[in-house]
């Protein structure tokens, strides 16, 4: 991890600042710790008779569900690709003990993803919308392909997080959406809970980067749209037919606008920039009922 300047080599500082680090992971970790919850609540047998109502699910709104959790689903890829960046010996020492701290964020964070994927294997099967035997199937399938970070942690580790911060914004984003454009009332609930933690997952981002560079958040916002110029999802050359899932995704939620996720990004900046404060943010609070579906 070393630049070049006037033809010596150094090492720049860690990143994030421990002094932004450790407020920002506080903040996370306690929230994450209020916003527990459990798939199994939201997919109780009791739920799916009295609340769930699969049949007003389209074809269209089905497929899209099921590309959601095979994105989620796509571990042990994710967690094992975060590890070899976090763990890597070969980063100065400084970086590493800022590494560590960020595991602590990166376990969770992962663990959460996972339950994400688990309570839409849970709903989708205790709803009778797909056997269990071909749903195993499917994940099986498309997990198949390594996921690899589309960003070099030894000279992009700035833009890796810019990237995941769009990344946990885009699929908040998106989830909303859904919720709102689907008629269901149960998943509608467990696409509200996913969205509170993935806008949560976002803060952590968002907090960390605008707390890195308050001084200069004009080098903040030309970094963002820079890496959300060339942005993808997550697993975007992982999934089988990604192109025609993508389509699927996008015609069962026609609310979600995928330039909303620049824009909120750099609204946030903005704001932070005239006024730096963390209301100046003005992120979206990650409290449940902000999910809720309209």
């Amino acid at each position: 991890m070393h630049q070049s300047i006037n033809g010596k080599r150094v090492t720049p500082p860690a990143f994030p600042k421990a002094a932004v680090l450790d407020p920002v992971l506080y903040d996370y970790l306690r929230r994450a710790d209020r916003m527990g919850w459990s798939p199994y609540d939201l997919c109780e047998q009791e739920q799916m008779r009295t609340i769930a109502r699969p049949e007003r699910l389209s074809e269209v709104q089905l497929a899209a569900v099921k590309t959601v959790l095979f994105v989620e689903d796509h571990l042990p890829g994710y967690l094992s690709e975060y590890l070899r960046i976090m763990t890597d010996p070969t980063m100065p020492d400084d970086q590493q003990i800022i590494n560590r701290k960020v595991l602590h964020f990166t376990c969770r964070w992962v663990a959460e993803e996972d339950r994400h994927a688990h309570v839409l294997e849970l709903y989708l099967t205790r709803s009778g919308l797909v056997k269990q035997d071909a749903l195993d199937q499917e994940m099986l399938r498309e997990r198949q392909t390594a996921y690899t970070f589309p960003y070099d942690h030894n000279n992009q580790l700035i833009e890796g997080f810019i990237y995941l911060a769009l990344q946990e914004k885009a699929t908040h984003l998106y989830y909303r959406a859904l919720a709102r454009d689907i008629d269901e009332p149960l998943l509608k609930t467990v696409l509200g809970r996913m969205g509170a933690d993935e806008a949560s997952h976002g803060t952590f981002f968002y907090d960390l980067l605008i707390g890195c560079f308050k001084g200069d958040l004009d080098a903040l916002s030309r970094k963002v749209s820079a890496v959300a110029t060339d942005f993808k999802m997550p697993v975007q050359n992982n999934l089988l037919n990604y192109r025609r899932q993508l389509l699927g995704m996008m015609r069962a939620a026609p609310s979600y606008q995928h330039p909303d996720v620049l824009a909120n990004m750099l609204g946030a900046v903005e704001k932070a920039g005239k006024g730096y404060s963390r209301d100046a943010l003005e992120l979206v609070s990650p409290d449940v009922r902000c999910f809720d579906a309209e």
